[in-house]
């Protein structure tokens, strides 16, 4: 009983107003009645009755209070509760009725207006959230659209460097530099199949120096914390990228490094078929040796260069002796074989700044580069008996193996142009024959104008005014074949 007066405030008002006025009036009936019972007994009737309708009036006037509380207060209340309870369950768009100008109406018109507000707020929340959400996405594309020009600028740029080189060096050396700073990478290494074993071999390295150029991994080797993309052309491995990044790869970064390696791979692909034409072009297609356009290059540039530094350069003419009598006795294709075993054994005698280039025939020419008179005879006899050591069959002549004889002429020396110098050096060898061959003979004066010597167009006199000096007058087609093989000599 107490539980549900505390729970209602129809029940609090019935009590606070009706008990204390039924308890006033019990209190005056028995008063009344206790003052009339002592001047009037006669009148006791009367006062029952009197009693009986105070308390039928009493119990009508509570019943008819309890029905205005209920009408009037309790079910307004009620609806109130229900509408913040809806309120408090997340739906602001409910109102509660407002069906009254008194406190409890002014309640409700609050509340609807508090509901009002929050509903606006709400909103507002929404618009705000839809606005913001609309900016990330469009921050999200410009920063998508920002890393993809970035991407793009680098593959132009890259594109461009690799495109103004055809040395395979220095094009991996600009790949691993440029593609390492623009992914901000600790470490970055370009590595190029070894055709050979098919290890992958570190050709240029970005962050950690020349330490790792030249190191090796073996056919599927794995490094942790590296990101490996292979270089492929036409289904070929060329080779790879390998990065090893501060952290996570950026989303994109590898289809920006497959995007670079492919790149790569193609420019890799083009510097190789350069060398391969230039070598070809360079070389002699019988014998592996250098040919004459890289040989008469090679002396522009290293007469140049005698000329700039003031040190001299030497030039050796080797011719195989008796190679006519071989050819007759075995055939041009022994003979070719034989020209092919002389130019290995002279690659394998000289230095690596030297250069052994087939002259023509039989004859080779050996570029000397910083060797005075003494050196260039010393290289030459070097030549001489690394073909004698090597015992090259040659029934025909009395050794019984093959032998050279080997002419020398000395930039500036003999000789002070390159035509001038190829002059000197094929009468030191005409020299060299005369003297019963396998032998090595200096240019001196005179060696030109032997009566039984084939020489080219130029006069002798000229060739020994030498007045052109390196890189003028006649380019290098302008100097005449080689004289006909002098095997029978």
């Amino acid at each position: 009983m107490l539980r549900s007066i505390r729970r209602s405030i129809g029940r609090k008002l019935l009590v606070a107003v009706g008990a204390p006025a039924l308890l006033i009036s019990l209190a005056g009936v028995l008063w009344l009645r206790h003052e009339t019972r002592r001047l009037a007994p006669e009148a006791e009737p009367l006062h029952q009755a009197a009693l009986l309708a105070l308390v039928l009036l009493a119990t009508g006037l509570a019943a008819t209070h309890l029905v205005a509380v209920r009408l009037f207060v309790d079910r307004r209340l009620r609806r109130l509760a229900a509408g913040m309870r809806r309120a408090r369950e997340g739906d602001f768009l409910h109102r509660v009725p407002i069906d009254g100008e008194d406190e409890i109406g002014q309640v409700a018109r609050t509340y609807n207006d508090t509901l009002a507000a929050i509903t606006d707020l709400h909103v507002r929340r929404i618009e705000d959230a839809a606005s913001i959400a609309s900016m990330q996405r469009e921050l999200a594309l410009k920063a998508e659209l920002e890393a993809r020009v970035r991407e793009l600028t680098l593959l132009f740029e890259l594109g461009r460097t690799l495109g103004a080189t055809l040395d395979l060096d220095e094009l991996l050396r600009a790949t691993a530099a440029q593609v390492g700073s623009a992914l901000d990478a600790p470490e970055l290494q370009v590595l190029l199949v070894d055709e050979a074993t098919g290890e992958r071999v570190v050709r240029a390295a970005h962050g950690s120096g020349d330490a790792a150029v030249g190191a090796r991994l073996a056919p599927g080797q794995a490094r942790p914390g590296w990101i490996e993309v292979p270089m492929s052309r036409a289904d070929d491995a060329v080779g790879a990228i390998a990065l090893r990044p501060a952290g996570e790869l950026a989303p994109g970064g590898r289809r920006l490094l497959e995007a670079i390696a492919a790149q790569a791979a193609m420019a890799v692909a083009n510097a190789r078929l350069h060398q391969k034409m230039v070598r070809l072009s360079q070389t002699d297609a019988l014998t592996a040796a250098h040919n004459r356009r890289s040989l008469f290059a090679r002396l522009e540039d290293e007469l140049e260069r005698s000329a700039r530094f003031e040190h001299a350069t030497a030039v050796a003419l080797v011719d195989v002796d008796h190679f006519r009598r071989y050819n007759d006795a075995f055939g041009h294709a022994a003979g070719d074989a034989v020209l092919r075993r002389v130019a290995a054994v002279l690659g394998a005698a000289v230095r690596r700044v030297d250069l052994v280039a087939r002259y023509g025939g039989e004859e080779f020419a050996v570029v000397l580069a910083r060797a005075d008179r003494g050196a260039a005879l010393a290289a030459a006899e070097k030549l001489r008996e690394a073909v004698t050591a090597a015992r090259i069959p040659h029934p025909g002549v009395g050794p019984g193996h093959v032998t050279i004889s080997v002419g020398v002429a000395v930039y500036p020396d003999d000789a002070r142009d390159l035509p001038a110098l190829i002059d000197a050096a094929d009468g030191a060898l005409y020299a060299a024959k005369r003297a019963g061959r396998d032998v090595v003979r200096a240019y001196a004066a005179g060696m030109r104008d032997h009566p039984g010597r084939k020489r080219d167009q130029r006069s002798a006199s000229d060739a020994d005014a030498g007045e052109l000096r390196p890189g003028e007058g006649a380019p290098p087609a302008a100097v005449a074949p080689p004289r006909a093989s002098s095997g029978g000599i």
